[in-house]
């Protein structure tokens, strides 16, 4: 088990509620036990990974990067498959794995209108791999991608299933995280030809120092308002 974890637990963690979803789109919509019983099995199954990730995790090194996978992924960019976990990401890995079965069990008689337990419940798994998927990742593009992943169904989420004017916050969530993640790229980019031409992020840290503390402070100054956009803090989230 630990062998299968160590070369396969992030990657299964990721993408095992992203094929929870995609077997639900084949499932006719009114078929809502069938949905239920998909995205309760797969959320489950991706918290039992994450549980055995966590048993296996070596305490003791909670500073390193543990269950890393490095692989090829657009070399044109020189961006990577790199993924890994280190004792800051393993508890909000945890959490979100827990988060998931829980919201589904809550919603199992209780989905909003307009009732759609379909979509509600793909949306929350894709939601899930994007979440999973940001906490893991150790590539700047890789991280940019699954972050932007769990925005789409947020989008979706308020702009159905939103208060009074979920329309209207919709298109303004969506127009404020589209200026956050221009300038989150923005600075990646800058970090990728300042940092040494990468965009892998222990790559990053160590050549941090290479950055001339001028810049350092551009790029910090960039990336806080992007993620300060997209998270979002005070004052960034009058949608």
């Amino acid at each position: 088990m630990q062998e299968i974890l160590d070369h396969w637990g992030p990657t299964l963690a990721i993408f095992i509620p992203l094929v929870g979803a995609a077997l639900m789109m084949l499932v006719p919509r009114d078929n809502e036990d069938a949905h239920k019983g998909i995205a309760l099995i797969a959320s489950l199954a991706c918290f039992a990974v994450l549980i055995g990730i966590a048993l296996y995790f070596d305490y003791d090194r909670a500073g390193t990067l543990q269950y890393e996978i490095d692989k090829e992924w657009i070399p044109v960019i020189d961006s990577r498959f790199h993924v890994g976990i280190d004792g800051l990401s393993l508890p909000l890995l945890l959490l979100t794995g827990l988060i998931l079965p829980l919201t589904v069990i809550y919603s199992w008689n209780h989905f909003p209108e307009p009732r759609n337990p379909k979509a509600f419940l793909i949306l929350m798994l894709i939601l899930q791999t994007g979440m999973v998927g940001t906490f893991v990742a150790q590539d700047l593009i890789l991280f940019f991608v699954f972050f932007e992943v769990v925005l789409l169904p947020m989008y979706f989420m308020i702009g159905v299933w939103g208060g009074p004017n979920r329309q209207y916050a919709a298109i303004k969530f969506f127009l404020f995280t589209l200026f956050g993640s221009a300038l989150m790229i923005l600075g990646f980019l800058a970090l990728y030809f300042k940092g040494g031409n990468t965009f892998d992020i222990p790559e990053l840290i160590q050549n941090g120092s290479e950055i001339a503390r001028g810049t350092q402070m551009l790029i910090f100054g960039g990336l806080f308002i992007g993620f300060a956009i997209k998270v979002p803090m005070f004052p960034f989230h009058t949608w």
